[in-house]
């Protein structure tokens, strides 16, 4: 395989036509179509069949497309690094963070961050906790937010952390009037839960109903946190969710209340190891964790007030006035 024939084949793949490609690789058709055929010799299986002077994508070359573009994303990274360090552009950093935090504790790093880097840019890939995985494994990004994970070969992490779980009601609810919720308080109700095969706390959300015999009702399952709050608040169900997003949600018709269930979610900073580490990676992390230490989650859900990398306890949570 030669990397001028792999190029061909990603434009061919990416414009729909042997012209679109030509165009994008300013080379002729017939060019395009003697790299992609050297390809495929190379290869041993054909990436498209040929009908009618159109071409298809075999179930092989939509494989190997797939391995190409994962490829492909690190060497543009690698020629925009290039670009800045010609330019003196400064260093930028790519993070990796679950949906509800990018929506709810990144943009207060981002604030804090932009204090003493206001030009360095930041890119945030909003993704699960699998691709997340995936992402800091394959270097593609600088660090990550995210839930604990198991310990994984090629990542690093930094606990900075760990909060309750509580429930959310659509508001009207008979149980808006309590202080707290208790699992058996649940029983028979319709609840909004986590697809089982992406949800960490799956089986600590079970064992919790299930200690206290409650049986809800799992009418809808979903692995967003955003989505599991939206269900919530047009009246579908309760649900047993992490507190980052309870105050945009509080606006929309939803009651967060603590959970006396004993379950919690762990945060975690995460990197690809051995990786050289920037005074600005460096800056950025400090960021992340004076934030998460100062997050006003509206009412009391850490399960310790402080970070656990050893900084001094503090109690910065309020009561909510529900």
């Amino acid at each position: 395989m030669k990397f001028r024939q792999i190029e061909a084949f990603r434009c061919l793949m990416v414009a729909g036509t042997s012209l679109g490609a030509a165009r994008k690789m300013n080379i002729s058709q017939p060019a395009i179509s003697r790299l992609v055929a050297d390809l495929e010799d190379s290869l041993g299986f054909r990436l498209f069949n040929r009908s009618k002077g159109r071409l298809e994508p075999t179930t092989a070359g939509v494989r190997f497309y797939r391995a190409v573009e994962e490829n492909f994303l690190g060497l543009e990274r690698l020629t925009q690094v290039a670009a800045n360090i010609r330019a003196d552009a400064p260093e930028g950093i790519s993070v990796a963070c679950l949906f509800v935090l990018s929506t709810t504790l990144m943009p207060l790093v981002l604030k804090e961050f932009f204090k003493y880097h206001p030009n360095v840019p930041v890119t945030v890939d909003t993704c699960n906790g699998p691709e997340i995985l995936v992402r800091l494994q394959d270097m593609k990004v600088d660090m990550a937010i995210a839930l604990e994970f198991p310990a994984f070969a090629g990542i690093e992490i930094e606990k900075i952390l760990k909060v309750n779980v509580s429930c959310a009601l659509p508001e009207g609810h008979r149980l808006v009037e309590k202080d707290m919720i208790f699992p058996e308080d649940i029983d028979g109700e319709n609840m909004i839960g986590w697809v089982p095969i992406i949800s960490q706390n799956y089986e600590k959300e079970l064992e919790s109903l299930q200690a206290a015999k409650s049986v809800p009702r799992n009418v809808i399952k979903t692995h967003t946190s955003h989505t599991r709050y939206a269900m919530v608040a047009h009246g579908l169900g309760l649900s047993l969710v992490e507190p980052f997003a309870a105050k945009i949600w509080r606006k929309n018709g939803v009651v967060v209340k603590p959970f006396a269930g004993e379950i919690s979610y762990d945060y975690v900073l995460a990197y690809p190891s051995g990786g050289i580490r920037s005074q600005i990676m460096h800056d950025f992390r400090d960021a992340v964790i004076k934030v998460a230490n100062e997050y006003d989650f509206g009412f009391d859900c850490r399960t310790k007030a402080a970070l656990v990398n050893g900084l001094s306890e503090k109690s910065s949570s309020k009561k909510s006035p529900n």
